[in-house]
């Protein structure tokens, strides 16, 4: 079961951009292993980024399903874990992040998927635990 990032499916719907041939192939590589799930931040970014209708046929078309349930335990893993990514990148060289980042990884964390993205830099640094698949 793999929970897909935002930049997967804006990139598999972007016909023009770079990564759309890799992006629509990593869909069908994860879809043909298991279900393919998101989480309610990558909904919300995909309802903020195009017309909700398209966002929806495309889920629907690419067989992606959304988990719902975030109990406090993704909060709170989330809030700590960008505190501490803060801190890091206050010492460090780190590029800044948003929360939401965070709540997706809390949340495919939470529920045992696997992660399918083409950024790795907040799984990398703060979930070393979560399985991300990426080209």
């Amino acid at each position: 079961m793999t929970s897909v990032d935002t930049n997967v499916i804006l990139a598999a719907l972007a016909q023009r951009e770079q990564h759309h041939t890799a992006a629509v192939q990593l869909l069908r590589d994860a879809g043909a292993d298991g279900p393919l799930f998101i989480s309610p931040v990558v909904y919300a970014e995909l309802m903020a980024s195009k017309q909700p209708a398209v966002m929806q046929d495309f889920l629907d078309m690419a067989q992606i399903s959304i988990v719902w349930t975030m109990p406090m335990e993704v909060w709170e893993l989330a809030g700590l874990s960008f505190g501490d990514y803060a801190r890091q990148r206050r010492s460090g060289n780190l590029p800044r992040r948003l929360i939401a980042d965070f709540l997706i990884a809390a949340h495919a964390a939470h529920h045992g998927l696997r992660v399918l993205t083409f950024d790795r830099t907040v799984y990398d640094a703060m979930f070393p635990e979560l399985l991300v698949s990426r080209p």
